[in-house]
């Protein structure tokens, strides 16, 4: 499935990771932004010219609320995880 529709299934966490923010889970915005980040590498799927501004506000804005440090491991345990585990987790308070 993934590597059918590469874009359709990186856009997920992208767009919950957009979503999440605004709504203070800036730890579970970062989680997705890895995930998707590392779905795109597995896939080849690069991110959409038109996505880039939404994605960089995002990771500047999660960034700014977690420090550095905080965002790179949510960053990077995003990016270790399934998909449909990062999205869970991003869902329960990550």
């Amino acid at each position: 499935m993934i590597t059918a529709r590469p874009r359709a299934a990186t856009s997920t966490p992208e767009a919950r990771a957009i979503t999440a923010y605004p709504a203070g889970r800036a730890r579970g915005a970062a989680l997705l932004l890895g995930a998707a980040a590392a779905l795109r590498s597995s896939t080849g799927a690069p991110l959409p010219p038109a996505e880039r501004a939404d994605v960089d506000r995002t990771e500047e804005a999660a960034r700014t609320a977690l420090g550095e440090a905080a965002f790179a491991t949510a960053f990077a345990h995003g990016g270790s995880l399934p998909h449909a585990t990062a999205v869970s987790e991003a869902a329960h308070g990550g």
